[in-house]
């Protein structure tokens, strides 16, 4: 379920914005100074798609579960003189909450909200996201702060679109909306009253699952006929690529594979899209390349019948898949615990290992465990990380395999670069002596390494869910119509009942990210929206001018507690933000999964 808050849109009048009638019923003023000045609020929604207008104070609203189409709820606030700045605080009563079949903590996970207040901490970045706190007798309270002296006279439209989570029948959700003028001492308030519609069995999740890491092995490699024909992939053709029974991995009880694929020699710009075998086609993408490029990316596909199909837009491309491990159902293997991103390793400063370029045929040990004296120790028994390696000032082309320490070094690469070339890849390697190796081919670089998270025997279990778009800025897809800008962060909800996940439990997702028509040189991170840096000392992608390059991401989205507010308990903000550094970009994003902490 969520809720958003689209923004305070300055309009002439109290008429609600989306083409909704204008505001009518109950309202609710107060005064400072009789004569002087008025705040009013006026407050209704219409039902999701349809026009059928209520007025809070009088007649509940229809919210339909299982559904994002929203229930648009109109707050016109006339405040009668200019540049007032408001503070807004919506509260569900606990007897509302209590009857939803949510505990305080799940339901405050599925309302989100998103204003054009902008954020204290980043000065011109919209309020959003999920900030609710748990009172005492269950009761939910959201405040959003002021909006920093923006709002304007003579009439202001907030438009609320409230959407739902799946439930059984159906509840009254029941609070009240308070807005007030803080330094004008002034305060009003009107009741909110919703229906809320169950629509049962609307949503089927995935089987969750825990991760078995294996060595790193070739299953795919069209070059040389490795388990396909000897034949580049054409244009609008896939390869289906054996899972089971290959590299180490069970002939069954497979739900997942962690795969790095790599096109290499491809005769034109083209995309791979990597999905279960049999299944419709998604329109999402996991590498995208031009013509004559060797490039990598790390995928987190489901298994169906065994294997798992690449699909080559244009061009011709040979394809190599190399595995890293592997889901299965039940609680056999590892489970995930996300930490960062913390960086571990940077030889440009001596961080985590000497300050020096790895040279040609070189490798270094990374201690994964212990941090190299850089970070915290890990607890015991961790079995594999998730690290986001990225290669930098490179004096030649070269490739870098990471690989369990003290193992035989395997012919895989993760990680394929030119001379001069900044270019990152996500690596799930296994862990042995707590450490992992990392391996340059040829010519002299610098080698970065963020940890995002690990497993063991604690932690949380894995849903795949398959390729789904939850952000494409050139389409308005997950909120956003424009490009990135430079120097902001950007939230993303991606565990929402619109992409089959749930809004609720969600610890961690894994993302295949895409930067494209960027206007300069840039980096974007990628972290949990709180707490969030002013300006973030690490990268999951880097992309020059014009290119278009992605990589995969699995990021945190909050710890998965709760903290004691103000006598309530705070419930974990659960989005995720994207920040650019430098000119414009268009930001693609499609989950392929994500951990639970059930």
């Amino acid at each position: 379920m969520r809720t958003i808050l689209r923004g305070l849109v300055g309009v002439t009048g109290a008429i609600a914005v989306s083409g909704l009638l204008p505001l009518q019923g109950a309202v609710a003023a107060a005064h400072d100074q009789p004569g002087q000045r008025v705040l009013t609020l006026s407050a209704g929604c219409h039902d999701a798609g349809s026009q059928q207008y209520h007025d809070w104070a009088t007649t509940p609203a229809n919210l339909q579960g299982g559904n994002d189409t929203g229930t648009h709820c109109g707050i016109s606030v006339y405040t009668g003189y200019f540049n007032a700045a408001m503070d807004i605080q919506l509260t569900l009563s606990a007897a509302s909450v209590a009857a939803s079949g949510y505990t305080p903590q799940q339901l405050g996970q599925m309302l989100s909200v998103r204003s054009n207040f902008e954020r204290v901490d980043t000065p011109s970045v919209v309020w959003q996201g999920r900030h609710w706190t748990a009172g005492p007798d269950g009761s939910l309270t959201l405040d959003i702060p002021d909006c920093n002296n923006r709002c304007r006279s003579n009439g202001e439209t907030i438009d609320l679109d409230i959407s739902g989570a799946p439930l059984s029948d159906t509840v009254a959700l029941n609070g009240r909306l308070t807005l007030t003028d803080s330094a004008n001492a002034m305060t009003t308030s009107e009741p909110v009253s919703l229906n809320y519609t169950g629509n049962g069995g609307h949503i089927t999740l995935g089987t969750p699952g825990t991760f078995v890491p294996v060595p790193p092995a070739r299953l795919l490699d069209t070059r040389y006929g490795t388990g396909a024909p000897k034949a580049k992939v054409g244009a609008g053709q896939s390869v289906g690529v054996q899972v089971t029974g290959q590299g180490g991995i069970p002939a069954d009880g497979v739900t997942a594979v962690v795969l790095n694929v790599t096109a290499t020699n491809p005769t034109a710009g083209s995309y791979v899209t990597a999905y279960p075998d049999g299944s419709t086609r998604p329109t999402a993408s996991n590498l995208n390349f031009s013509a004559g490029q060797t490039i990598p990316n790390q995928v987190t596909v489901p298994v169906t019948n065994g294997k798992v199909d690449l699909y080559n837009r244009a061009g011709s491309v040979d394809l190599l898949a190399d595995i890293s491990g592997y889901y299965r159902a039940g609680d056999s293997g590892s489970r995930y615990t996300g930490i960062g991103p913390l960086r571990m390793l940077d030889t440009r400063d001596g961080t985590g290992a000497p300050q020096a370029k790895l040279g040609p045929t070189q490798m270094i040990s990374l201690d994964v465990v212990n941090g190299s004296g850089v970070l915290p120790v890990l607890p015991g028994g961790v079995t594999a990380v998730v690290l986001n390696v990225t290669a930098t000032n490179p004096t030649a082309d070269s490739y870098v395999s990471v690989y369990p320490d003290g193992s035989t070094r395997p012919t895989v690469s993760n990680l394929n670069f030119s001379a001069g070339q900044t270019i990152p890849n996500q690596v799930t390697v296994p862990v042995t002596n707590g450490k992992v190796d990392l391996y340059n081919r040829a010519g002299s670089v610098d080698l970065v390494a963020d940890l995002s998270g690990y497993y063991s025997a604690n932690g949380s279990l894995f849903v795949p869910t398959g390729p789904t778009r939850v952000l494409d800025t050139r389409q308005g897809i997950g909120g956003y119509g424009t490009p990135f800008g430079p120097d902001k962060a950007n939230q993303v909800v991606p565990n929402s009942w619109q992409y089959g996940v749930p809004p609720y439990a969600v610890t961690d997702v894994v993302l295949n990210v895409t930067a494209t028509d960027a206007t300069a040189g840039s980096y974007l991170s990628v972290f949990p929206a709180i707490p969030a840096p002013p300006r973030p000392n690490f990268s999951n992608l880097n992309f020059g001018a014009g290119q278009t390059i992605p990589n995969a991401v699995t990021s945190s989205l909050g710890d998965g507690t709760t903290a004691f507010v103000g006598g309530g308990v705070g419930v974990v903000n659960d989005g995720l933000d994207i920040y650019n550094r430098a000119g414009s970009v268009n930001v693609v994003a499609d989950i392929g999964g994500y951990f639970t902490a059930g």
